[in-house]
């Protein structure tokens, strides 16, 4: 305990040692937010609270299985959670499982399995940001890069979602177990739905603001570090991914080096992500541990796929 508080301590003493920098920022990450985040992910977040209290996440499970079935062995409202995770982008895909397992429409094991690979950054940030700066950088060939971001995950749910099935069926071969692709919980109101959807999600939207602002203003940490400037922005991604990538970015260093470092970066999500997530896990009693194992496994695979096609291939 003194150790921790020794901690906090010198934290206070290096923000007030450089006041107007922490401003910036603290500023920079608030702005990210309130620019970017609340009014890309606020829509997103009230649809599929929506669709959670009022059933319809269970008929679109349901569609989704005529195609999906016969590659993943989730439940319908699995199915519902992994469309929500990769086409809205993170953190929609832990905000989605941590919904469903609350309203006990997920196992403890499914909702887990679940968030290892379908709470990535979202396709439209991708398209929007991170295109332009492959075409820039000279790779004008980016379906390798759109694998390595959600087909790497994708696989990934395959062969974990396998796995755990097995174990399951392994360890309760004559059980009965309660069919979720039929489940329905109690519906709300569409009124009701959606007064309970806008207080939750604007409660969780200032809760992730608070953690992007907080992760950016202790980026001052990094000017503390006899490192090069380049050397500072590439941390810096591994700290708050948004402003991060747009560091990385500006640096002088090599472009093959450049993409590498911005891809992985995006594969990890960043500090600021993993503690976003953990605001939703610890509200539904899941594991923050769980999903964090998985998100490194992932990041070391994405990792190595992008290092051979970054200095290996000509694209």
């Amino acid at each position: 305990m003194l150790f921790k508080t020794l901690a906090y301590l010198l934290l206070i003493i290096i923000i007030l040692s450089r006041p107007d920098a922490a401003f910036q920022y603290a500023y920079e990450g608030l702005y990210q937010w309130a620019a970017k985040m609340v009014p890309t992910l606020f829509p997103f977040m009230m649809i599929s609270s929506i669709m959670v209290y009022s059933g319809a996440d269970l008929a679109l499970g349901q569609m989704l299985s005529y195609i999906l079935k016969r590659i993943y062995r989730y439940s319908n409202y699995g199915l519902y959670a992994i469309f929500m995770g990769f086409f809205c982008g993170f953190p929609m895909g832990a905000k989605v499982v941590s919904e469903l397992y609350e309203n006990q429409k997920l196992t403890k094991s499914e909702a887990e399995t679940l968030l290892a690979f379908c709470n990535n950054i979202g396709p439209a940030y991708f398209m929007g940001i991170i295109i332009p700066i492959l075409h820039t950088s000279g790779y004008h060939h980016t379906l390798p890069f759109l694998f390595g971001m959600y087909g790497i995950p994708a696989l990934y749910g395959l062969f974990i979602g396998n796995l755990t099935a097995a174990k399951r069926q392994t360890k309760k071969p004559c059980s009965v177990i309660l069919n979720q692709n039929t489940f329905e919980a109690p519906k709300l109101s569409l009124a009701t739905a959606l007064k309970k959807s806008c207080m939750d999600n604007t409660q969780s939207l200032i809760i992730l603001g608070g953690y992007i602002t907080f992760t950016n203003a202790f980026r001052i940490l990094l000017d503390l570090v006899p490192l090069s400037t380049n050397s500072k922005n590439v941390l810096s991604s591994f700290l708050e991914i948004i402003g991060g990538v747009q560091a990385i970015h500006t640096t002088a260093i090599p472009s093959a080096q450049k993409i590498f470092w911005i891809m992985t970066a995006l594969c990890f999500g960043g500090i600021s992500c993993i503690l976003q997530t953990s605001s939703f896990l610890e509200k539904a009693g899941l594991s923050i541990t769980y999903y964090l194992k998985h998100k490194l496994v992932i990041t070391a695979i994405s990792a190595g796929y992008y290092f051979v096609i970054t200095n290996f291939r000509n694209y």
